[in-house]
């Protein structure tokens, strides 16, 4: 499949995974095929967001990869690192913009007793929110290894800007 004219691979223990719970779960087939595709469209959704803020970086992506538990998303090296940490957010940031509505909705209105709309909510809104926490955790190969370094870039980026207008304005001077 292709999203935004990117190839997105879907590995083979993701089908077997989802064959396992599937036949586990043969009392509840549509529970299961819920959790299942809730699942994986999480990590997808994780995975569009470094994705989207990769093409706002102007940072070629070249696929998404989708694993039981995880994904990747390839792309080139962008032009700075701060971009970098801009698209280590993206895939968190993609998360709450759907878990929050999500939230909202299950606090006024509650859960409508359905379980694979049950399923798919609690999927999508609070436990994507405890994921996407996890990992900002600063370690390993998650994403708040690379992410919360936008805060010392974006300090560094500041000093850089006072730097550069303290010298326009030392050399704007006028003889008489």
């Amino acid at each position: 499949m292709r999203v935004r004219g990117v190839d997105v691979y879907i590995h083979w223990t993701a089908f077997l995974i989802a064959g396992i719970i599937l036949y586990a779960a043969f009392r509840k087939p549509w529970l299961a095929l819920a959790g299942i595709t809730s699942w994986m469209a999480l990590i997808l959704l994780h995975e569009c967001g470094h994705m989207i803020a990769a093409h706002k970086k102007h940072t070629r992506v070249f696929s998404i990869e989708l694993y039981p538990i995880h994904g990747l998303c390839r792309f080139d090296l962008p032009y700075s690192r701060f971009d970098h940490c801009v698209i280590a957010w993206g895939g968190v940031i993609a998360q709450a913009v759907v878990a929050i509505p999500l939230l909202l909705w299950i606090e006024f209105f509650g859960y409508p007793h359905f379980d694979p709309i049950d399923a798919m909510l609690g999927i999508l809104g609070p436990y994507s929110l405890m994921v996407a926490a996890f990992n900002l955790l600063p370690m390993g190969s998650l994403d708040g290894a690379l992410a919360w370094s936008i805060i010392p870039e974006f300090i560094r980026r500041k000093k850089l800007q006072k730097k550069k207008k303290a010298a326009a304005a030392s050399s704007d001077w006028r003889t008489y």
